[in-house]
């Protein structure tokens, strides 16, 4: 005996599959023969004037123009492959259907109990969906950065703060530079990411062995511009003082807002709410020595 409510799921599966397959095509089609250059565009006009932001959304603009190419071809073949093997493929899929609805319906379960059960699946696949969406957001954005690189390749280490530090002294300094920081942060970083600047820093003795950890859970002693000799920074000929601390110990209410450059960057990129919660001041160095 025919089962009718297997076959009307069965029809509907079939119908569905159909208007999958047909919208895969429609997209992987669009995909494959839109330019990359018009989503590398379209990306860019959607960022502030940041050669750092426009230069991310460039690259996360190519990487989500392949990722849409690759998820929609391997999706088109799969669903070709439910096409081709549909008289075993259709009822198999209306077998999961019927057996996810009768698992979600325990026998003797009100009706209330089973709506309850099944929306807190649908609930529970929702916000897989939700965060999945979201991760996936975060890696095409840092796509620029991370790529397939292993981690010791691409400095684990470095922080949101960091960066923002890195895109800011960028901005600011012309290549070649020659700058000399103060700073409770470990600095390597900055000595690589801001080539062909030229970085120098006095790293404090009982910080030179010390490994930092995230969130400053262990503060790194350091030097303050006071506490160097107007000699030493002088024989290194900088043309810029960068201050970068994190740290309680070195962080003052009062100099968090000394570099009006580094609050007004800051607030063009996350808002005009933003506030400083560790200091950045960046200024043209002058010899502090008496002429």
């Amino acid at each position: 005996m025919v089962d009718n409510s297997s076959v009307t799921l069965n029809r509907y599966i079939h119908r569905t599959s159909i208007g999958v397959w047909c919208s895969l095509v429609l997209v992987a089609g669009a995909a494959w023969i839109l330019p990359i250059e018009v989503a590398q565009a379209w990306a860019v006009d959607r960022v502030p004037n940041d050669e750092f932001l426009r230069y991310e959304a460039s690259s996360a603009a190519t990487a989500s123009v392949w990722l849409l190419r690759c998820v929609t071809s391997i999706g088109f073949l799969a669903v070709s492959l439910v096409w081709w093997k549909q008289r075993t493929a259709i009822p198999f899929l209306g077998r999961l259907v019927k057996q996810f609805w009768q698992v979600t319906a325990p026998p003797g379960a009100g009706f209330v109990v089973s709506i309850t059960c099944r929306s807190m699946v649908f609930a529970w696949i929702g916000l897989a969906v939700v965060h999945g969406g979201l991760s996936l957001q975060r890696r095409l954005w840092e796509w620029p950065v991370y790529r397939l690189l292993p981690g010791r390749t691409i400095l684990p280490n470095i922080s949101d703060s960091n960066r923002d530090v890195i895109r800011y002294v960028s901005l600011m300094t012309p290549p070649g530079s020659r700058i000399f920081v103060v700073s409770d942060q470990k600095l390597y970083f900055l000595s690589y990411y801001l080539l062909p600047r030229r970085i120098f820093h006095v790293t404090h003795p009982d910080s030179e062995f010390v490994i930092a950890q995230a969130d400053n859970q262990r503060q790194l002693a350091a030097y303050r511009v006071q506490d160097l000799s107007p000699d030493q920074i002088d024989r290194l000929k900088p043309d810029y003082l960068l201050h970068y601390f994190e740290g309680t110990q070195y962080v003052k209410g009062e100099n968090l807002l000394r570099d009006s450059n580094w609050i007004e960057y800051q607030q063009r990129k996350h808002g005009p709410t933003w506030r400083p919660q560790y200091l950045v001041s960046l200024q043209r160095y002058s010899s502090r020595q008496s002429p």
